[in-house]
């Protein structure tokens, strides 16, 4: 590595979104398979990456890829493998009335024996000394998870949970505890929607999506700063899981687009929707309103702008890239799972990924992975 890349840090910020998290690892994918076609030998992500975070099924997605140092085709597999059992039609069930479909035991089960699959064992710590002889091919690559205390409210700081020990000034989610892997992907993981919150001692844990930190990217800037110094050169490329339409708070009054300040639908159309006495309507309309609820909470972009003013405010514009397909991938269902739900999710993300959109921020993504591999920024040939 030359002496350009000695204070810049690389790091891969994965949102939460449900099932549609496997965009994420499709366009991690597709950067690994380009970057790959001039090295002599194959890169993983752990390979690249100093760092590798996540919120939700992000931080899953950065478990496989960080902590287990998985490749993107296998991570892509066990994937869709735990999806099909995590997820399902319950978000907005579990918000009327109705029960969750993803039984705690036998998920952590499932997820206990992929992680022994890897790592040798089924309670393979998160954090492990760097002496320790591991038998995971992870390099140097560290990764954190997010989470919050189910008793959280909207706009708490989530807690991180780490694979390296922390800063000394950081806050511990849980004072001397050592957190297994399969603990940290419950926490990060448990929803009210589809997966009850991992309890142990007084605490218990849940997604930090729904507290409004489905993008942890201000996490991972917060977190470069606190384990490298405020010197450090911070290249992060974030991956979405799509950007959301504007959605109708009832199907059954007129759709209304945004206004051209933004804005919500009217206070008058939501009083309405509860004065309807169908029991039919009524039942459509608050799930409706439960999904735009769910979207509001699980919202991306105001973090991504934010994180934009942060790069811009240091002169560092040109490392920060963001993927987040556009063209309805953002508007699929999050608990659709299944192979005709990954077969969508990976043909809108396909589709952005050759878009001119896709193909401009695919490149300039490279360029700065480039920068770390061969010291030098090149174009590439698609």
């Amino acid at each position: 590595m030359g002496s350009m890349e000695a204070g810049r840090k690389y790091v891969l910020s994965i949102d939460g979104g449900g099932f549609r998290g496997l965009a994420c690892l499709v366009m991690l994918n597709h950067l690994m398979e380009i970057l790959n076609r001039d090295q002599d030998t194959t890169l993983l992500p752990c390979d690249v990456f100093d760092l590798i975070c996540g919120t939700s099924t992000g931080g899953l997605i950065a478990i496989l890829l960080g902590r287990l140092g998985l490749d993107c085709i296998t991570a892509i597999s066990i994937y869709k493998e735990l999806g099909s059992d995590l997820f399902g039609n319950s978000a907005n069930e579990k918000i009327v009335g109705k029960t969750a479909n993803a039984h705690p035991n036998f998920f952590d089960e499932k997820l206990a024996i992929i992680i022994e699959r890897y790592s040798g064992a089924k309670d393979a710590p998160l954090k492990l000394p760097k002496a320790n002889n591991d038998k995971i091919h992870h390099k140097s690559t560290d990764i954190f998870v997010t989470t919050v205390h189910s008793a959280s409210t909207a706009g708490v700081d989530p807690h991180r949970l780490r694979s390296y020990m922390p800063h000394r000034h950081a806050v511990q989610s849980i004072p001397g505890h050592n957190w297994t892997v399969c603990e940290a992907a419950h926490a990060a993981l448990a929803s009210p929607a589809y997966l009850q919150p991992f309890c142990i001692e007084s605490y218990s844990f849940q997604d930090a999506s729904n507290s409004g930190a489905a993008n942890p990217i201000l996490e991972s800037l917060s977190e470069v700063e606190l384990r490298w110094g405020s010197q450090v050169e911070p290249v992060i490329i974030s991956l979405g899981t799509g950007l959301v339409s504007f959605a109708s708070i009832n199907p059954y009054l007129k759709y209304e687009p945004p206004r051209p300040t933004g804005g919500s639908p009217s206070l008058g159309k939501l009083k309405r929707m509860f004065k309807n006495n169908n029991k039919e309507k009524t039942q459509a309309s608050a799930e409706a309103l439960a999904k735009q609820l769910h979207r509001v909470a699980q919202d991306t972009e105001l973090l991504h702008q934010a994180a934009c003013m942060r790069f811009q405010e240091r002169d560092l514009s040109g490392n920060y890239f963001r993927l987040n397909p556009t063209a309805g991938l953002g508007d699929m269902n999050a608990f659709d799972a299944g192979k005709p739900a990954g077969s969508r999710i990976m043909s809108l993300t396909y589709s952005w990924l050759g878009s001119r959109e896709g193909l401009d921020m695919t490149k300039r993504a490279l360029g700065a992975l480039r920068a770390k591999t061969d010291g030098q920024v090149r174009d590439f040939d698609y």
